[in-house]
């Protein structure tokens, strides 16, 4: 494998990964908000997303109801 194959191998190892670990958080969030009867910014400072993500969870969220 050459070097650029090796890196656009590697850039898509790393989406793949950020998108699991971003689904898992979207399913933390709302496995909190259903447990615990919390909002969601809540669910969200329990499990200490960043604030700048905020509003992509919500939107990510909002998309499956």
């Amino acid at each position: 494998m050459d070097n650029f194959s090796k890196q656009i191998y590697e850039a898509g190892i790393n989406d793949g990964r950020a998108e699991g670990k971003a689904e898992g958080k979207a399913e933390s969030i709302k496995n909190l908000m259903s447990t615990m009867n919390v909002s969601i910014d809540q669910a969200m400072d329990i499990l200490k997303t960043p604030p700048e993500e905020h509003q992509y969870f919500k939107d990510l969220l909002a998309k499956e109801q």
